[in-house]
Formats: C-alpha cells, sequence, structure tokens
C-alpha cells in the first residue's frame, strides 16, 4: 500500500449516517464507526481484522507478520487513538452543526412532538449564538403566540430532557440530526 492509499484510509468518511474512521497497523486494519444519530459523540462500534492483500509478496509478509505476533498484537491495541478518534468524530459534526446553526429551525407554531419541542429550542439556541439580546421574546413575536407560552413551551422541553436551560441536550441533538438526515433523504 503506497502512502497516499493510507492517507485515504487515515480519516473520516460518511456511510449513510454514520462516520468511518480506519487507519491500518502492518497486515492490521482498525476501524471505528461513530453513528450522528447516537445520543453521545463517539464511536459506536471499533474493529480490528487482518487485512493481508496485494502482490505475493505483500501476502507472504503481512503472514509473517501475523504469525509472528499470534494473532492481534497487545501492542497494536495500545497505539489505537481512542481520544483522538472521539475528538475527529466531534470535529467532523461541528461544520454540520455550525451550518446548522446559521439558518433558523423551522419551528411550528404548536408543539406536539418532541421534534417540535427539539426545534423550539434549536432555534433558542441558535438565537443565543447570535447575539440575540431577548430570544424567548423574539421567538415568541415571530411564532405569534405570547411570552408565557413560550415560556411553558421552553419547560415542557427541560421536562422531556432537551434542553438543559442553557444549550441542547445530546437527546435533543439526536432528534434534530435524526430529522435532518430524513429530510436530506427526501430532497
Amino acid at each position: 500500500m503506497n502512502t497516499e492509499e493510507v492517507d485515504a484510509v487515515n480519516e473520516w468518511r460518511r456511510e449513510g449516517s454514520e462516520l468511518v474512521w480506519r487507519r491500518y497497523y502492518g497486515p492490521w486494519v482498525v476501524s471505528a464507526r461513530a453513528d450522528t444519530n447516537a445520543p453521545f459523540t463517539g464511536p459506536i462500534e471499533l474493529r480490528i481484522r487482518l487485512n493481508i492483500g496485494g502482490s505475493a509478496e505483500e501476502i507472504d509478509r503481512g503472514m509473517s507478520d501475523a504469525l509472528e505476533t499470534d494473532g492481534i498484537p497487545a501492542s497494536l491495541l495500545r497505539q489505537i487513538p481512542f481520544a483522538q478518534i472521539k475528538a475527529e468524530f466531534r470535529a467532523a459534526l461541528e461544520p454540520e452543526q455550525h451550518r446548522a446553526m446559521s439558518e433558523p429551525w423551522p419551528v411550528p407554531e404548536r408543539c406536539r412532538t418532541e421534534l417540535d419541542y427539539a426545534l423550539l429550542v434549536a432555534e433558542l439556541a441558535r438565537m443565543r449564538s447570535t447575539g440575540t439580546t431577548a430570544p424567548q421574546g423574539e421567538l415568541a413575536a415571530r411564532l405569534g403566540v405570547g411570552k408565557a407560552t413560550l415560556s411553558e413551551r421552553v419547560k415542557r422541553a427541560k421536562e422531556l430532557e432537551l434542553w438543559d436551560g442553557k444549550q441542547l441536550t445530546d437527546k435533543a441533538t439526536a432528534i434534530l440530526n435524526d430529522w435532518m438526515n430524513h429530510e436530506r433523504k427526501e430532497q
């Protein structure tokens, strides 16, 4: 495997709603999968497997290396940059999150479902990030409801564990990511 091939697999790639990281260590390939819909920001799967291919010489060298360690070596487990993988996953999600923060969320006039409440608090978070001084008041005016009504909706979003008073919870983020993925598929 040449340097370009190695560089091409030492990064995250999107596969549906998952991001996949892959790196080669001698005859072994390590991959990590992270689901953008998961309620946390980290891998859901870590996989190590023998990956021998290429010319007869490369196959012989790879088999020799694998036989020498008698399977997956403990030293390989220590080389896996798990903290880096988690950090790269978060970084890969940031452009998606920033893109979402630049446009207003389509908040419905009435909140009935968890998605409705997640859209509501996502819009409040977006408005706060843009420097809006009274986001609840402005959002209430935009929706044509009273401030008390909007306050009750925010309170309900907290009860649904979608808002902690300052930011979206992981649950709300998962609901919104799922909704965005669904919207992309329909376009």
